[in-house]
């Protein structure tokens, strides 16, 4: 039987959460210049234009006038090709006790690939995942008590809501809020007037107005959107793969499946699940199915060139989309 070193020394970074990796890379910097002095004994690779052929010098360079050396290497794991990912699996094995390896990554890695193999085999990997509505919300209520920043634990909530699951984004928006705030109580209607909402939460928000038969209220959430800055093609996209989950949690329901099993299924975040869930109490399986087919159409139309797009102008794509939700509205 083969026998298999572990390497304390190796560690993957990686996970959708990259504000907390990004903030635990930042925190072992600190640490390692606490520890061992300054930075000259700390080296950060960029995946991207890795020189794998100097790998194994960047793993065996002796320290300078200290005990350890720490090497980061910034999504490679993404960025490198398969040939060079299994090169630096093969060379890890061979890393000195004084060489602290860190690999960081800012997308999800491949799991079947060599090198995560590799690092699983013998290092540790850390995964940062998005955080459920709750633990976003004790996140925000956390970051705001060590900041002086006033605000409730319901109006905590409305933001994470308001936000999405993206941790930098909710710490840029409590940053401005608490400007704007000057010390007092944040409100949820301040964060309504503030904070533009995140391509998913207005997504829910305009998924809601449709089920709801809210002509009105549905506009005014697209054109949120549009005036966002976020492209009407991306918008488009995000709102047909929602009604598809929409369609696929409903079908799930009837059949009696347990949510953690459609979670597991269907591969999206519990928040997603459960809101998707709610939603579909409003709709009946021909009406999702009827939309959905609607907007396929208009998809359809704009790939062959009956909807145009100009440089500039989408005007008349927005009202092929504005068409149809006040007909989904009826």
């Amino acid at each position: 039987m083969k026998q298999i070193f572990t390497k304390k020394t190796i560690y993957l970074f990686c996970g959708e959460d990259t504000y907390s990796s990004n903030k635990k890379i930042k925190f072992w910097k600190n640490e390692f210049i606490k520890k061992y002095g300054d930075e000259s004994n700390i080296e950060i690779i960029d995946g991207k234009n890795m020189d794998t052929t100097r790998f194994s010098t960047n793993l065996e360079t002796v320290p300078f006038l200290s005990d350890k050396r720490l090497l980061i290497v910034k999504d490679f794991l993404t960025a490198g090709s398969k040939d060079d990912q299994k090169k630096i699996a093969e060379s890890l094995i061979k890393t000195p006790d004084f060489c602290i390896v860190v690999f960081h990554e800012n997308n999800s890695p491949n799991k079947t690939g060599s090198l995560f193999k590799k690092i699983k085999q013998i290092g540790t990997i850390e995964e940062f995942n998005h955080l459920t509505p709750a633990q976003l919300t004790k996140w925000i209520l956390k970051k705001a008590g060590k900041e002086n920043i006033n605000i409730s634990q319901p109006t905590a909530h409305h933001l994470s809501l308001h936000c999405g699951l993206e941790l930098w984004r909710i710490s840029n928006e409590l940053q401005k809020l608490k400007l704007y705030s000057n010390g007092n109580e944040i409100t949820s209607q301040i964060i309504d007037e503030l904070v533009v909402p995140s391509l998913s939460a207005s997504i829910f928000k305009l998924t809601d107005a449709i089920a709801g038969k809210n002509p009105k209220q549905s506009l005014k959430t697209l054109q949120i959107l549009k005036d966002s800055g976020e492209e009407l093609t991306k918008i488009f996209f995000m709102i047909v793969r929602h009604f598809r989950i929409l369609i696929q949690v409903h079908d799930m329901i009837q059949k009696d499946e347990r949510q953690s099993t459609i979670i597991k299924k269907l591969k999206q975040h519990p928040f997603v699940i459960q809101k998707t869930s709610n939603q579909s109490k409003n709709f009946t399986p021909e009406k999702l199915e009827e939309i959905y087919s609607k907007f396929l159409q208009i998809d359809k139309k704009l790939k062959t060139g009956i909807i145009k797009i100009y440089q500039g102008d989408d005007r008349e794509y927005k009202l092929a989309i504005e068409k149809l939700i006040i007909d989904c509205c009826r």
